[in-house]
Protein backbone atom coordinates (compact mmCIF):
# COMPACT_ATOMS: atom_id res chain seq x y z
CA UNK A 1 0.00 0.00 0.00
CA UNK A 2 1.57 3.13 -1.24
CA UNK A 3 1.85 6.22 1.11
CA UNK A 4 0.41 9.64 0.48
CA UNK A 5 3.68 12.11 -0.49
CA UNK A 6 2.43 14.27 2.59
CA UNK A 7 2.14 11.26 5.38
CA UNK A 8 5.80 10.23 4.02
CA UNK A 9 7.62 13.24 4.09
CA UNK A 10 6.14 13.97 7.41
CA UNK A 11 7.28 10.49 8.69
CA UNK A 12 10.76 11.99 7.64
CA UNK A 13 10.12 15.50 8.74
CA UNK A 14 10.94 17.10 5.66
CA UNK A 15 7.46 17.90 4.88
CA UNK A 16 8.75 21.72 4.95
CA UNK A 17 11.47 20.93 2.01
CA UNK A 18 10.59 22.05 -1.37
CA UNK A 19 9.92 18.83 -3.71
CA UNK A 20 9.21 16.62 -0.92
CA UNK A 21 5.75 16.74 -1.27
CA UNK A 22 5.72 16.81 -5.26
CA UNK A 23 5.06 13.80 -6.97
CA UNK A 24 7.56 12.40 -9.70
CA UNK A 25 10.09 15.04 -7.42
CA UNK A 26 13.82 13.70 -7.39
CA UNK A 27 13.29 13.90 -3.65
CA UNK A 28 9.87 12.39 -3.27
CA UNK A 29 11.21 9.44 -5.53
CA UNK A 30 13.56 9.06 -3.00
CA UNK A 31 11.41 8.85 -0.07
CA UNK A 32 8.93 6.92 -2.14
CA UNK A 33 12.26 4.46 -2.27
CA UNK A 34 13.36 4.90 1.06
CA UNK A 35 9.01 3.88 2.23
CA UNK A 36 9.38 0.80 0.39
CA UNK A 37 12.63 -0.49 2.24
CA UNK A 38 14.94 0.01 -0.18
CA UNK A 39 18.15 1.43 1.20
CA UNK A 40 20.04 4.69 0.61
CA UNK A 41 22.80 4.00 -2.21
CA UNK A 42 25.87 6.98 -2.44
CA UNK A 43 23.82 8.79 -4.75
CA UNK A 44 21.20 9.53 -2.45
CA UNK A 45 23.29 10.09 0.19
CA UNK A 46 24.83 12.87 -1.69
CA UNK A 47 21.74 13.77 -2.97
CA UNK A 48 20.26 14.36 0.77
CA UNK A 49 23.51 15.89 2.11
CA UNK A 50 23.36 18.42 -0.59
CA UNK A 51 19.97 19.32 0.55
CA UNK A 52 21.44 19.53 4.26
CA UNK A 53 19.25 16.52 5.68
CA UNK A 54 21.69 15.74 7.91
CA UNK A 55 20.19 14.00 10.56
CA UNK A 56 18.16 11.64 7.34
CA UNK A 57 20.89 10.34 6.43
CA UNK A 58 23.05 9.58 9.55
CA UNK A 59 19.17 7.88 10.17
CA UNK A 60 19.37 5.84 6.78
CA UNK A 61 23.10 4.91 7.61
CA UNK A 62 21.91 3.47 10.97
CA UNK A 63 23.23 5.84 12.75
CA UNK A 64 20.90 6.92 14.70
CA UNK A 65 17.47 5.23 16.57
CA UNK A 66 13.97 5.84 15.76
CA UNK A 67 13.60 7.82 18.73
CA UNK A 68 16.89 9.55 18.36
CA UNK A 69 15.91 10.56 14.39
CA UNK A 70 12.90 11.99 15.37
CA UNK A 71 14.00 14.57 18.15
CA UNK A 72 16.63 15.56 16.01
CA UNK A 73 15.09 15.73 12.31
CA UNK A 74 12.11 17.59 14.19
CA UNK A 75 14.53 20.19 15.84
CA UNK A 76 16.16 20.29 12.26
CA UNK A 77 12.75 20.48 10.25
CA UNK A 78 11.63 23.46 12.91
CA UNK A 79 15.33 25.36 12.89
CA UNK A 80 14.64 25.18 8.96
CA UNK A 81 11.06 26.43 9.40
CA UNK A 82 12.62 29.09 11.92
CA UNK A 83 15.53 30.39 9.26
CA UNK A 84 13.22 30.37 5.89
CA UNK A 85 10.35 32.08 7.85
CA UNK A 86 13.71 34.70 9.35
CA UNK A 87 14.50 34.60 5.34
CA UNK A 88 11.21 35.43 3.94
CA UNK A 89 10.77 38.48 6.57
CA UNK A 90 14.33 39.86 5.32
CA UNK A 91 13.56 39.06 1.61
CA UNK A 92 10.07 41.24 2.30
CA UNK A 93 12.72 43.94 4.37
CA UNK A 94 14.42 44.60 1.58
CA UNK A 95 11.37 45.03 -0.71
CA UNK A 96 10.12 47.39 1.35
CA UNK A 97 13.37 49.49 1.35
CA UNK A 98 13.81 48.81 -2.13
CA UNK A 99 10.12 50.46 -2.73
CA UNK A 100 10.68 52.94 0.09
CA UNK A 101 14.12 53.76 -2.14
CA UNK A 102 12.49 54.16 -5.14
CA UNK A 103 9.83 56.31 -3.50
CA UNK A 104 12.48 58.77 -2.97
CA UNK A 105 14.24 58.56 -5.95
CA UNK A 106 10.70 59.73 -7.56
CA UNK A 107 9.93 61.95 -4.95
CA UNK A 108 13.38 63.89 -5.59
CA UNK A 109 12.99 63.64 -9.22
CA UNK A 110 9.45 65.29 -9.49
CA UNK A 111 10.91 67.99 -7.03
CA UNK A 112 13.38 69.11 -9.19
CA UNK A 113 11.17 68.66 -12.11
CA UNK A 114 9.00 70.75 -10.32
CA UNK A 115 11.76 72.88 -9.36
CA UNK A 116 13.05 73.69 -12.61
CA UNK A 117 9.80 74.37 -13.76
CA UNK A 118 9.12 77.28 -11.14
CA UNK A 119 12.12 78.81 -12.29
CA UNK A 120 11.91 78.24 -15.66
CA UNK A 121 8.54 79.91 -15.49
CA UNK A 122 9.55 82.48 -13.56
CA UNK A 123 12.29 83.58 -16.27
CA UNK A 124 10.88 86.84 -17.64
CA UNK A 125 12.07 85.55 -21.06
CA UNK A 126 9.89 82.66 -20.59
CA UNK A 127 7.39 84.42 -19.11
CA UNK A 128 7.12 86.82 -22.35
CA UNK A 129 7.08 84.15 -24.96
CA UNK A 130 4.21 82.47 -23.06
CA UNK A 131 2.67 85.56 -23.24
CA UNK A 132 3.01 86.02 -26.85
CA UNK A 133 1.69 82.80 -27.28
CA UNK A 134 -1.41 83.23 -25.78
CA UNK A 135 -1.67 86.47 -27.25
CA UNK A 136 -1.99 84.87 -30.62
CA UNK A 137 -4.05 82.08 -29.56
CA UNK A 138 -6.50 84.61 -28.47
CA UNK A 139 -6.05 86.72 -32.05
CA UNK A 140 -6.12 83.71 -34.19
CA UNK A 141 -2.30 84.35 -35.70
CA UNK A 142 -1.59 80.62 -36.41
CA UNK A 143 0.79 81.47 -39.45
CA UNK A 144 4.51 81.51 -38.69
CA UNK A 145 5.67 85.27 -37.88
CA UNK A 146 8.23 86.62 -39.79
CA UNK A 147 11.25 87.62 -37.78
CA UNK A 148 11.40 91.49 -38.98
CA UNK A 149 7.73 91.24 -38.73
CA UNK A 150 7.22 89.66 -35.14
CA UNK A 151 7.98 92.61 -32.88
CA UNK A 152 5.55 94.94 -35.09
CA UNK A 153 2.38 91.87 -34.80
CA UNK A 154 3.07 91.87 -31.17
CA UNK A 155 2.81 95.26 -30.72
CA UNK A 156 -0.61 95.60 -32.33
CA UNK A 157 -1.75 92.50 -30.44
CA UNK A 158 -0.76 93.99 -27.25
CA UNK A 159 -2.45 97.16 -27.70
CA UNK A 160 -5.79 95.47 -29.11
CA UNK A 161 -5.42 93.55 -26.04
CA UNK A 162 -5.41 96.34 -23.89
CA UNK A 163 -7.91 98.02 -25.36
CA UNK A 164 -5.78 100.80 -26.91
CA UNK A 165 -6.84 102.36 -30.64
CA UNK A 166 -4.53 101.10 -33.36
CA UNK A 167 -2.71 104.24 -34.81
CA UNK A 168 -2.89 104.58 -38.74
CA UNK A 169 0.47 103.59 -39.25
CA UNK A 170 -0.69 100.12 -37.74
CA UNK A 171 -3.76 99.98 -39.53
CA UNK A 172 -2.38 100.72 -43.30
CA UNK A 173 0.86 98.08 -42.83
CA UNK A 174 -2.23 95.01 -41.56
CA UNK A 175 -3.95 95.91 -45.15
CA UNK A 176 -0.68 95.76 -47.00
CA UNK A 177 3.05 94.47 -45.65
CA UNK A 178 1.14 92.93 -42.70
CA UNK A 179 -1.84 91.26 -44.67
CA UNK A 180 -1.20 87.70 -43.48
CA UNK A 181 -1.17 88.72 -40.09
CA UNK A 182 -4.53 90.15 -39.98
CA UNK A 183 -6.89 87.72 -38.79
CA UNK A 184 -10.47 87.89 -38.04
CA UNK A 185 -10.22 88.47 -34.78
CA UNK A 186 -8.09 91.07 -34.86
CA UNK A 187 -10.40 92.97 -37.40
CA UNK A 188 -12.87 92.41 -35.17
CA UNK A 189 -11.04 94.09 -32.20
CA UNK A 190 -9.94 96.86 -33.72
CA UNK A 191 -13.12 97.74 -35.60
CA UNK A 192 -15.21 97.41 -31.89
CA UNK A 193 -12.43 99.55 -30.56
CA UNK A 194 -13.10 102.11 -33.09
CA UNK A 195 -16.87 101.73 -32.80
CA UNK A 196 -16.42 102.56 -29.08
CA UNK A 197 -14.07 105.52 -29.57
CA UNK A 198 -16.75 106.77 -32.55
CA UNK A 199 -20.14 105.75 -30.07
CA UNK A 200 -18.16 107.96 -26.95
CA UNK A 201 -17.50 110.59 -29.47
CA UNK A 202 -21.06 111.01 -30.19
CA UNK A 203 -22.15 110.94 -27.04
CA UNK A 204 -19.68 114.11 -26.12
CA UNK A 205 -20.34 115.97 -29.24
CA UNK A 206 -23.63 115.21 -30.79
CA UNK A 207 -21.98 114.48 -33.81
CA UNK A 208 -23.87 112.32 -36.05
CA UNK A 209 -21.05 112.02 -38.46
CA UNK A 210 -19.62 110.02 -35.46
CA UNK A 211 -22.65 107.72 -35.13
CA UNK A 212 -22.16 107.08 -38.64
CA UNK A 213 -18.61 105.72 -38.51
CA UNK A 214 -19.25 103.90 -35.21
CA UNK A 215 -22.41 101.80 -37.43
CA UNK A 216 -19.56 101.74 -40.39
CA UNK A 217 -17.37 99.76 -37.66
CA UNK A 218 -20.07 98.18 -36.22
CA UNK A 219 -20.68 96.35 -38.67
CA UNK A 220 -17.18 94.99 -39.19
CA UNK A 221 -17.24 93.25 -36.16
CA UNK A 222 -20.76 91.60 -36.39
CA UNK A 223 -22.67 93.83 -34.26
CA UNK A 224 -25.02 95.51 -37.29
CA UNK A 225 -27.40 95.24 -34.63
CA UNK A 226 -26.09 98.01 -32.41
CA UNK A 227 -25.60 99.59 -35.61
CA UNK A 228 -28.83 99.68 -36.09
CA UNK A 229 -30.30 100.88 -33.00
CA UNK A 230 -27.23 103.62 -32.79
CA UNK A 231 -28.94 104.94 -36.24
CA UNK A 232 -32.53 104.77 -35.42
CA UNK A 233 -32.15 106.74 -31.95
CA UNK A 234 -30.22 110.03 -34.26
CA UNK A 235 -32.52 113.26 -33.36
CA UNK A 236 -34.14 114.24 -36.54
CA UNK A 237 -32.65 117.38 -35.70
CA UNK A 238 -29.12 116.43 -36.26
CA UNK A 239 -29.98 115.26 -39.92
CA UNK A 240 -30.41 118.70 -41.43
CA UNK A 241 -27.83 118.40 -44.48
CA UNK A 242 -28.76 115.95 -46.99
CA UNK A 243 -24.98 115.11 -47.34
CA UNK A 244 -25.35 113.36 -42.89
CA UNK A 245 -29.18 112.10 -43.68
CA UNK A 246 -27.65 110.33 -46.96
CA UNK A 247 -24.63 108.63 -45.37
CA UNK A 248 -26.83 108.19 -42.46
CA UNK A 249 -29.41 105.80 -44.38
CA UNK A 250 -26.90 104.02 -46.54
CA UNK A 251 -24.31 102.60 -42.97
CA UNK A 252 -27.96 102.10 -41.78
CA UNK A 253 -29.11 100.01 -45.03
CA UNK A 254 -25.94 98.59 -45.01
CA UNK A 255 -26.85 96.79 -41.70
CA UNK A 256 -29.71 96.01 -42.06
CA UNK A 257 -28.19 94.27 -45.69
CA UNK A 258 -25.94 92.24 -42.98
CA UNK A 259 -29.16 91.10 -41.30
CA UNK A 260 -30.96 89.88 -44.50
CA UNK A 261 -33.61 92.50 -44.02
CA UNK A 262 -33.16 93.77 -47.95
CA UNK A 263 -36.78 94.96 -48.65
CA UNK A 264 -36.16 97.70 -46.08
CA UNK A 265 -32.28 98.12 -47.00
CA UNK A 266 -33.66 98.99 -50.58
CA UNK A 267 -35.69 101.91 -49.00
CA UNK A 268 -33.27 102.81 -46.95
CA UNK A 269 -31.03 102.99 -50.33
CA UNK A 270 -32.87 104.62 -52.20
CA UNK A 271 -33.85 107.65 -50.11
CA UNK A 272 -30.01 107.79 -49.63
CA UNK A 273 -29.70 108.34 -53.57
CA UNK A 274 -32.45 110.44 -53.62
CA UNK A 275 -30.57 113.08 -51.41
CA UNK A 276 -27.83 112.69 -52.75
CA UNK A 277 -27.64 111.59 -56.69
CA UNK A 278 -24.47 112.33 -57.10
CA UNK A 279 -23.04 110.00 -54.06
CA UNK A 280 -21.68 106.51 -55.26
CA UNK A 281 -21.94 104.66 -51.70
CA UNK A 282 -25.99 105.21 -52.09
CA UNK A 283 -25.44 103.36 -55.60
CA UNK A 284 -22.88 100.32 -55.13
CA UNK A 285 -25.25 99.09 -51.97
CA UNK A 286 -27.81 99.18 -54.15
CA UNK A 287 -26.04 97.72 -56.53
CA UNK A 288 -25.56 94.98 -53.76
CA UNK A 289 -28.87 94.44 -52.77
CA UNK A 290 -30.26 93.51 -56.20
CA UNK A 291 -27.71 91.14 -57.10
CA UNK A 292 -28.44 89.44 -53.85
CA UNK A 293 -32.10 89.54 -54.50
CA UNK A 294 -31.44 88.35 -58.41
CA UNK A 295 -32.14 91.58 -59.91
CA UNK A 296 -29.13 91.12 -61.79
CA UNK A 297 -29.50 94.12 -64.93
CA UNK A 298 -30.91 96.60 -61.99
CA UNK A 299 -27.98 95.53 -59.72
CA UNK A 300 -25.28 96.21 -62.86
CA UNK A 301 -27.09 99.32 -63.60
CA UNK A 302 -26.23 100.66 -60.26
CA UNK A 303 -22.36 99.44 -59.92
CA UNK A 304 -22.20 101.41 -63.04
CA UNK A 305 -23.60 104.47 -61.60
CA UNK A 306 -21.50 104.11 -58.58
CA UNK A 307 -18.38 103.85 -61.05
CA UNK A 308 -19.64 107.15 -63.08
CA UNK A 309 -19.66 108.61 -59.28
CA UNK A 310 -16.08 107.69 -58.46
CA UNK A 311 -16.48 104.38 -57.30
CA UNK A 312 -13.12 102.45 -57.61
CA UNK A 313 -13.59 99.57 -59.89
CA UNK A 314 -11.48 97.49 -57.82
CA UNK A 315 -13.74 97.97 -55.18
CA UNK A 316 -16.78 97.23 -56.77
CA UNK A 317 -14.65 94.06 -58.40
CA UNK A 318 -13.78 92.92 -54.55
CA UNK A 319 -17.73 93.66 -53.34
CA UNK A 320 -18.90 91.28 -56.45
CA UNK A 321 -16.43 88.99 -55.62
CA UNK A 322 -18.17 88.67 -51.87
CA UNK A 323 -21.14 88.87 -52.87
CA UNK A 324 -20.66 85.67 -54.95
CA UNK A 325 -18.54 83.68 -51.93
CA UNK A 326 -20.99 84.58 -50.02
CA UNK A 327 -23.81 82.10 -52.18
CA UNK A 328 -24.98 78.60 -52.33
CA UNK A 329 -22.95 76.71 -55.09
CA UNK A 330 -26.17 76.64 -57.24
CA UNK A 331 -26.92 80.31 -56.53
CA UNK A 332 -23.56 81.49 -57.35
CA UNK A 333 -23.33 79.54 -60.80
CA UNK A 334 -26.73 81.25 -61.83
CA UNK A 335 -25.01 84.99 -60.43
CA UNK A 336 -22.02 84.12 -62.70
CA UNK A 337 -24.23 83.37 -66.01
CA UNK A 338 -26.15 86.28 -65.43
CA UNK A 339 -23.65 88.73 -65.12
CA UNK A 340 -21.53 87.26 -67.78
CA UNK A 341 -24.51 87.83 -70.31
CA UNK A 342 -25.13 91.59 -69.11
CA UNK A 343 -21.31 92.65 -69.58
CA UNK A 344 -18.88 89.77 -70.92
CA UNK A 345 -15.87 92.26 -69.89
CA UNK A 346 -16.35 93.78 -67.51
CA UNK A 347 -17.07 90.64 -65.18
CA UNK A 348 -14.42 88.55 -67.61
CA UNK A 349 -12.53 88.16 -64.15
CA UNK A 350 -15.22 86.05 -63.19
CA UNK A 351 -14.48 83.65 -66.03
CA UNK A 352 -10.79 83.56 -65.48
CA UNK A 353 -11.69 82.44 -61.62
CA UNK A 354 -13.87 79.35 -62.96
CA UNK A 355 -12.52 76.72 -62.94
CA UNK A 356 -11.52 74.92 -66.08
CA UNK A 357 -13.53 71.46 -67.12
Amino acid sequence: MSIAPLDLAKHYWVDDVPGATTAGSRLNNLLTSLGKGQPMTATSRVFLTSRGLNTLVSFLAGELSNEQFNQRAKAERDQRIALSQQQQLEVEAQKVAERNAADAREAAMWDRIEAERVQRESDPKFIAKKRSQELRRKYGVEVFVEEHHFKRVMSILRKLDSKSRLGEIDTLWLKSEGRDYETEEIRHAHHRLEADFCIAEYKRTNDPWQAVSASAHLRKCADSEQAIELLSAIPAGCQAQAKVKSAIRTTHGGALRDLGHFIEALKMGEEAHALLPNNFRPCTLLGALNIELGNFDVGHEWYCKAEARGAKPANIEHEVRSLLARMSAEKRDGAIRELLRIDPMQYRWIRKEQPRA
